[in-house]
This record gives structure tokens, C-alpha cells and sequence, in this order.
């Protein structure tokens, strides 16, 4: 941690300061610093407690803190045989200058011989040749030598190994602890020590020594009045505490959950349905023609199996057929193309929930009206993923349907949805739908890229949706807001994609509800 120099009186700071840090801070008067360790011993104190109310001590701006970290060595089992016996490569070039060279004869005579052999060839002491040993001159040179590796576990067993090593005695230690002869133990000693600040505490904190703190308030304490004449430990609720991550739902789930009750407190029913969608749903109760660039294989899941669905009661298939193909009863001329019902049988994933309100449409009766729906689920589309994009994401669509609605009711409904949300810039402004008239789009506006998102589209039904499938022109509200984005607007996340990654930094801070 490093130290903050507290702005308080240093009589206020010596009353909030913890009886450890108080105790800390006096057995370090008149010292330059003390290790944690030293002071325990003059404290009376664990040495792990004394460590954490030096570090507390520190935030407070009254002691320095500082580690530093240790490294010494022991020598493992092996090792300690080695100095008893001699290192196997040494004992072996002695053996091999009295004559003992067969390989096959030190086997017997020699436990450790595989060990000394692999070390006498990398040092360079002896060659083999037709199962024999012979020495190379650095070899003999090296017999009745003391070497360095030698030295260096006399100095570990003896705890006088040199804490500012050449280059060579550094790479030899490592090399021993590689063969598991030596192990490396770091220790990390911690030093405490008084800031100017923490020294102006002393004399409060001699004189609190001799008065009684109370640092928590207990029922004996309140029966007995054991409190008059004591002094109470005061808390400083500004410090830094550790963060909680309890266990929590994932805010997106949260959301839906929130979108949910929003339109169920305005009176919506819910409307739900499967994520494989016939084509007759997906595009023709929506007046979208049948060579539509969004029915493409570039923007649509199409399902390989099952490859094709049932189409639904044969008059409302009549009744969309005819107005594709010249607008039946509904006053416009359709699409002038001859409409396939093969092409309506294609079963994909569906592009949006608004397949579940043109559903909802054809289910409904006259006593049913007016009514107010709304969906949420995913939906998929077979786009290229960027910031601002997914093949699949979240929708919620609503539809309002009764005489007497209007284009104002919808953009009320809309508004108090975004707000609800939490957006405060957005606008609505013209657009167009294959299946909707009016028709407008909302947008919000992004600060970090200064430009305007779009977010969903919304409209009045067009006759040609509404009279296929409820048989009479009925005045009916749609939209169908996607909310991925809508979340990142308000959870301040640049890329959509962040959404459903793993980004468990993310997923901690992310509030529990929406504003």
C-alpha cells in the first residue's frame, strides 16, 4: 500500500487508530524502522497481526511500509549425503585414476554411477569408450580438488552463503538446485517505520495508554456503567474497505425480468412462442414479398432439418396469398407477383419476435379487443458481427390493437419505456417498414463515438398485415425494440459483444437493477 498523509488533527487520527496500531506506532518511538517481526516481539503480538495494522496504519498516512524478499537455502536429503560421501562425480574420477575403468565392474561397486556419469561427461572429465572410463586431463587435474559446487553446500550447511554472488557462483547454485540438492527458500520480511505525521501521534497516544478504550459496546458493559470514565474507539467510515461480490443473477436476466414487469404493470399480456419459426410467420403474415432481400440466405438461419413446417388455417393462408398478389380487400394492388406457398413452408430461426404479435393477430376474436401484448425473447439473423452487432441477440415486441388508437399513444407508450430504461437522450424520427404505416425509428445518442444508434422501429399495421389474419381493419400499434443495445447505452458498455463474454470484472460491478 502506499502511504496517505491524513488530512485530521493528530488527535482525531490517534482516537480513530486501532489499539494494534496504537501499539505498533509506540514500539516504534525512537527507532529509524523495525521489521514486523521485531515488533511482534516487543508487542506481544501475532506477526500476522502486526501486519495488517501496519498496513492500515499506512493508509492512514502515520507509518511507511515497505517488503523485501529473502532468498536463502537449504540443503535437501541428498544433498546432505553429498557432503557426508563426496559428490558421485567426484568420487567416480577417483575410482577410474586407481585403475577401476570398467563400466560393468563400478555398476557393483558403485550405487550412484549413472549419476557421476552423466556429470562427468557434461564437466568434461572423462570419455567412453568400448564400455571403459578414461580421463581426460581436466578430469585428473580435478582429482583431490575442492570445487566450487563443494563449497558452495559447506556454505549452505554452515548458513554463510555470500548474499552478493559472482555470476559463476550464482549459475553453480542454480545448477544444484536443479539436481535437487539444494532448495530455495524465499522469505519476505516486511519494515515499519514512523512518518513525520505518525510522530506528531505520540504523545496523544502515551496519554490514551493510560485511559481505557472501549471499542465495542457490549449489554455487561451498559448493566455494569463500566463505560463512564472510558474512552470510545472511533471509526473513520472513510477508509477503504475490501469489496463484497456476492453471488448474484446476470444483469441481463435482470433486465428481462425488469422489461418484463414494466409492460405487465401497463396492462401487456405475454406472448411467447419457439425460436424455430415457419417462413409464413416470419415474413408473409408481415406482408414482406417472397423475393425480399431479408428472406436471403445472407441474412436468415435457414433450418436444413426439419427443412419444411405446416402452414396454419387454410383461409388465413388464402387470405395473405391474395393480398400478396393483388391487395384482396385490403385497397392496395399487393405485390403483383404469384405468390408460393412452398416458399411459406421453410422452416428458420426466427428473424424477430414480431412473428409471435402477427400470431397473436390471427388467434384473436372479437370479444378480445382491445388488447395489449408484448414478447421478449432472442431472435437471429445471419449478420456480420462487429461493436455494434450480433447473429443473435434479445427483442421485446409490443403490439397495442382497438379502435381509436393512435400514432401519439404509441410514441407515450415508447418514451416511458426508454425512460424506464434509464436513456435520457433519444429522438423518433420517419422510417419506413415493408409491414407498417406509419412507420418511425428511435434512436439514442452515444457520447463516446457522437453519433446517433439506432435502436428499434415501430408503426401502425399495415391493412395488408391486420385484415389477412383478424378478418377486419383494426387499428394495431407495433414495435419491436432490440435491447442489446439499450443495455449497453445504459450499462456504458462500447461493444455489444462484451455482453456475453466472460469478462468477470464486467459482471462484478454490474449494478443489480437499471436505473
Amino acid at each position: 500500500m502506499g502511504g496517505l498523509v491524513s488530512p485530521l488533527n493528530p488527535k482525531v487520527t490517534a482516537a480513530r487508530l486501532h489499539e494494534n496500531e496504537r501499539r505498533v506506532l509506540l514500539a516504534l518511538e525512537g527507532r529509524g524502522s523495525a521489521t514486523t517481526q521485531e515488533l511482534s516481539a516487543e508487542t506481544g503480538i501475532a506477526r500476522d497481526t502486526v501486519e495488517k495494522a501496519s498496513a492500515w496504519a499506512e493508509t492512514k498516512g502515520v507509518v511507511s511500509f515497505r517488503e523485501e524478499v529473502l532468498r536463502n537455502f537449504d540443503l535437501t536429503e541428498e544433498g546432505q549425503l553429498y557432503i557426508d560421501e563426496g559428490l558421485p562425480e567426484m568420487r567416480l574420477i577417483t575410482l577410474v585414476a586407481k585403475g577401476k575403468n570398467e563400466i560393468s565392474a563400478l555398476k557393483k561397486e558403485f550405487s550412484r554411477l549413472n549419476i557421476a556419469l552423466v556429470w562427468v561427461r557434461r564437466n568434461g572429465w572423462a570419455t567412453i569408450k568400448d564400455g571403459k572410463l578414461s580421463l581426460t586431463l581436466e578430469g585428473s587435474n580435478s582429482i583431490g580438488l575442492p570445487t566450487l559446487d563443494e563449497g558452495i553446500l559447506h556454505n549452505i550447511r554452515n548458513n554463510s552463503v555470500t548474499r552478493n554472488p559472482s555470476a559463476i557462483y550464482s549459475e553453480r547454485l542454480d545448477l544444484l538446485i536443479r539436481r535437487n540438492l539444494v532448495v530455495s527458500i524465499e522469505d519476505m520480511k516486511r519494515w515499519v517505520k514512523l512518518t513525520e505525521y505518525g510522530k506528531t501521534l505520540l504523545p496523544t497516544l502515551k496519554k490514551m495508554r493510560e485511559t481505557r478504550v472501549i471499542t465495542q459496546i457490549t449489554p455487561k458493559i451498559l448493566q455494569n456503567e463500566s463505560w463512564k470514565g472510558a474512552s470510545f474507539q472511533e471509526y473513520d467510515v472513510t477508509l477503504p474497505v475490501p469489496i463484497i461480490y456476492p453471488g448474484k443473477r446476470h444483469f441481463i436476466s435482470s433486465i428481462i425480468d425488469y422489461i418484463r414487469r414494466f409492460w405487465v404493470e401497463l396492462g401487456f399480456k405475454e406472448m411467447t412462442g419457439d425460436y424455430l419459426e415457419l417462413s409464413f410467420w416470419n415474413f408473409d403474415a408481415l406482408y414482406q414479398p417472397q423475393d425480399h432481400p431479408a428472406r436471403d440466405l445472407a441474412d436468415t438461419f435457414y433450418l436444413k432439418t426439419p427443412y419444411k413446417g405446416r402452414l396454419p388455417n387454410s383461409d388465413i393462408v388464402e387470405n395473405v396469398r391474395r393480398t400478396h398478389e393483388n391487395g384482396w380487400t385490403t385497397g392496395s394492388t399487393g405485390w403483383m407477383y404469384k405468390w408460393d406457398p412452398e416458399v411459406s413452408t421453410r422452416n428458420c430461426l426466427r428473424t424477430h419476435t414480431t412473428s409471435l404479435s402477427v400470431n397473436q393477430i390471427a388467434k384473436l376474436v372479437a370479444d378480445d379487443l382491445p388488447g395489449k401484448f408484448f414478447s421478449v425473447g432472442r431472435v437471429f439473423r445471419n449478420e456480420t458481427i462487429d461493436w455494434n452487432h450480433l447473429a443473435e441477440f434479445y427483442q421485446t415486441d409490443g403490439i397495442v390493437i382497438g379502435e381509436g388508437v393512435t400514432f401519439r399513444n404509441m410514441q407515450g407508450y415508447l418514451k416511458a419505456y426508454l425512460e424506464g430504461l434509464g436513456l435520457k437522450k433519444f429522438r423518433f424520427r420517419p422510417g419506413f417498414f415493408p409491414y407498417t404505416e406509419m412507420s418511425m425509428e428511435a434512436e439514442v445518442w452515444i457520447e463516446e463515438r457522437s453519433q446517433w444508434m439506432e435502436l428499434f422501429g415501430a408503426g401502425m399495421f399495415r391493412p395488408e398485415v391486420v385484415k389477412p389474419l383478424l378478418g377486419v381493419d383494426v387499428p394495431v400499434l407495433a414495435w419491436g425494440p432490440g435491447f442489446d443495445r439499450l443495455i449497453m447505452q445504459s450499462y456504458g458498455i462500447d461493444s455489444i459483444r462484451k455482453l456475453y463474454g466472460n469478462d468477470l470484472e464486467l459482471l462484478r460491478n454490474a449494478r443489480l437493477w437499471m436505473e
